[in-house]
């Protein structure tokens, strides 16, 4: 098997001695869309968390593209991160950019062309729906565009690895299928997706992998 990320044996507790994921170990294949569900409260944004090394296990290790993500130094963590895409729950858009800015900004670490940042940022608002939209301030958004502004800079500079923490929570059907399209695009094209998500509604067609958290811990390995 070709893997792009290993779990093993990751526990995360959190002071006083709260036990957010307990012995968590799994695998996933590179270009696969895994869909990880449970309760809220189960685990699921800990272990994004801690897939983006934005922190660290208690107990067990995280390796991605076989490198171990505890061991990474500080300086090298940015470089991980322009191979990852995430899709945060809160967004974290920067309110007083317009929506061209905040999704150039990831094409623009990379360091491209202006026209080549441009034609990206244009094809991919077109893709999720905001043709048109590009000069309107975040601030000025609903809470589904800018859920689609922050999928479109999560994916504009084409990560090896995706991950989506409730990416379709604040959409209508229409919106929330051409987002999975969008995913499965994406997929097609070998970019791995982790997608965090308490509706089965997502998943239950699809024939994808499901893992289930509850409780910190991992009910299907």
């Amino acid at each position: 098997m070709d893997y792009i990320l290993r779990v093993e044996r990751v526990t995360k507790i959190y002071e006083p001695n709260i036990k957010a994921l307990d012995e968590v170990s799994f695998a996933v294949e590179k270009g696969e869309l895994l869909f990880i569900t449970g309760p809220s409260g189960a685990g699921k944004s800990t272990l994004l968390k801690l897939l983006f090394r934005a922190e660290k296990p208690t107990t067990g290790e995280i390796y991605f593209q076989d490198k171990a993500l505890s061991q990474l130094s500080r300086r090298e963590v940015p470089f991980l991160r322009r191979r990852m895409g995430v899709v945060f729950q809160d967004f974290k858009l920067l309110e007083s950019r317009t929506v061209f800015e905040n999704v150039a900004l990831a094409l623009e670490i990379l360091g491209l062309s202006t026209g080549e940042i441009k034609k990206r940022v244009l094809d991919i608002l077109e893709a999720v729906g905001l043709s048109g939209r590009e000069r309107q301030l975040a601030k000025e958004l609903s809470g589904g565009e800018k859920q689609r502004v922050a999928l479109a800079r999560a994916v504009v500079n084409k990560p090896k690895l995706l991950l989506a923490d409730e990416p379709t929570g604040n959409l209508d059907a229409k919106r929330t299928e051409e987002v999975m399209n969008l995913f499965e695009d994406l997929v097609a094209q070998g970019t791995t997706v982790i997608l965090a998500t308490h509706d089965q509604a997502l998943f239950v067609d699809r024939h994808q992998r499901v893992l289930v958290l509850d409780q910190g811990r991992l009910l299907n390995p």
